[in-house]
């Protein structure tokens, strides 16, 4: 379920004192379609938006309600839970709960993060107590020693004639045996996953994606960075950014045997930069933008990091990686000419890559960034995953909900890409609610040297079905008659279909409704 903008401009016209028929002049539709608009009837997004948000002076991320969609999703996700089966939450309901109390929403996500957390640690500590002895045989120690430390904390306390040898023997005891206690009880905290209770919070890649996903993931001050630097140096090969890191940072830029699992290694005190000889050009060039970023424009990085508030230093490092990856696409592929080559290609990928010496995904990624007011490009929702279907980046700016907490239907044709190894595969698919959308996947080849256990992750990206025609790989499908599309749930207990062979969950029924083939 979309957030209700439609309310939200009615509400803030209101608010301002300005006509249907007035706003409508202004940002140049016709006052029905203002008012269909108004009453959630009909989608709304890029330029458009834009205008009226301009016209009622509001930011446009929050008329369009990013952060209230997330938190529909995510509450939509948690309802389905297994925990909550027999309370029949449906989606209008969740939609309410967001509309009415965000805060009330903030708060159910994270006592349902608390209880997932208690959840896998019970199963966990389950599991080693029924596979081992170690907490017996680690409480009788335990008892052990605080009865020694115990005897001779007596004896030394009764017994006042002791010698000074005796009680120097006596403390010696007390040390030793405290040491073997406080190990002892570091062992057993340790067997029981964790040293204390804490408040559970939010992953570092959760708080990474909400961040990116409340900034339509596109980051201005990063994008002004990379065209300065394009001015200054050619990008368009490893050479010239090698030589750039030498002149500019005194940085040597080496090539040889694989640096680790990364591929890479940075030695700051020698300056010098090893790259694994197994890497690509077009890798290896986005490693050196990537190293040029963090060390010319740290101050940028630290400046958007730093407005995320993130919780902790773990999550900060992955962010600030994750923003000089986004630097690193900026300048090796210019926003302007990247925007226009992408619609003079229709979205081609492939040629794409060719044309800017870049992978599957770095293309997708891109492709997911351009959120530029004014020149805004299709809307697109990016999802990876490994070959076990564990997600590992979402972001949906075309109205895809993304599930966040479990794994996506496995019809979506992001896990069927392992199928075809290297070929781009694309499909219709049609959601519960009858939404329309283009899946567009592909795996992504571990760099050679990586062996059968390397990382082997496919991307998805796509777009409205509205968006289509602005697609190559839509061309193959039956753009006509969007009725055969594939019908998909978003994870199968959100799911009412039925007739599904590939159901892994039952799913939560919603009052009310009739279930689905």
């Amino acid at each position: 379920m979309r957030a209700p903008i439609g309310q939200r401009i009615r509400k803030r016209r209101q608010e301002v004192a300005l006509s249907q028929v007035a706003l409508a002049a202004r940002v140049e539709i016709s006052p029905s379609y203002l008012n269909l608009i108004e009453h959630n009837k009909r989608a709304i997004g890029g330029t458009l938006l834009n205008r009226i948000a301009a016209e009622l002076d509001l930011d446009s991320r929050a008329l369009a309600g990013t952060e209230e969609a997330r938190l529909i999703a995510e509450l939509g996700e948690v309802a389905a839970d297994s925990a909550l089966d027999g309370i029949d939450l449906d989606q209008r309901e969740v939609s309410d709960i967001v509309a009415s109390s965000p805060k009330s929403a903030r708060a159910i996500l994270a006592l349902f993060r608390a209880y997932s957390e208690a959840r896998m640690r019970s199963d966990l500590i389950g599991e080693r107590l029924g596979e081992e002895s170690f907490l017996a045989e680690a409480s009788q120690q335990i008892l052990a020693l605080i009865t020694t430390i115990r005897s001779y904390s007596e004896i030394l306390k009764d017994h006042g004639d002791l010698s000074d040898d005796e009680r120097r023997r006596f403390v010696h005891t007390l040390v030793d045996e405290s040491e073997r206690l406080a190990a002892q009880a570091g062992d057993l905290f340790d067997f029981l996953g964790g040293r204390g209770a804490r408040r559970p919070r939010p992953s570092p890649r959760e708080e990474i994606e909400d961040f990116v996903s409340d900034r339509a993931n596109h980051f201005p001050r990063l994008e002004a960075a990379a065209e300065r630097l394009r001015g200054v140096v050619p990008a368009d090969d490893a050479a010239s950014l090698s030589a750039y890191l030498k002149d500019r940072h005194g940085v040597s830029v080496l090539r040889g045997p694989t640096q680790g699992t990364s591929g890479e290694r940075f030695e700051t005190v020698g300056k010098r930069f090893f790259l694994a000889d197994t890497l690509g050009q077009g890798s290896a060039r986005f490693r050196l933008a990537r190293l040029i970023g963090e060390l010319e424009f740290a101050d940028e990085l630290d400046a958007v990091t730093g407005s995320a508030n993130v919780s902790s230093a773990e999550t900060e490092k992955r962010l600030k990686r994750a923003l000089a990856n986004y630097f690193a696409a900026a300048l090796l592929m210019p926003y302007a000419p990247f925007a226009a080559a992408a619609s003079e290609t229709r979205h081609d990928i492939q040629r794409l890559g060719a044309r800017y010496n870049a992978g599957f995904e770095q293309v997708c990624h891109r492709l997911a960034t351009l959120r530029r007011q004014g020149a805004e490009g299709v809307p697109l929702h990016f999802l990876r995953a490994d070959i076990a279907g564990n997600i590992s980046k979402r972001f949906s700016a075309s109205g895809l909900r993304l599930p966040r907490y479990g794994g996506a239907c496995p019809r979506w044709i992001v896990h069927h890409a392992f199928v075809a190894p290297g070929r781009i595969v694309s499909q219709f698919v049609r959601l519960p609610d009858d939404e329309v959308y283009l899946f567009i996947a592909s795996t992504c080849t571990p760099p050679p040297g990586s062996g059968l256990f390397g990382s082997h992750h496919a991307v998805m990206i796509g777009a409205a079905a509205a968006n289509a025609d602005r697609f190559v790989y839509a061309d193959g499908l039956d753009r006509e008659n969007l009725d055969h599309a594939v019908p998909v749930g978003v994870t199968c207990r959100q799911c009412p279909r039925d007739d599904c062979e590939q159901r892994a969950f039952e799913h939560l029924p919603v009052p009310g409704a009739a279930p689905m083939t």
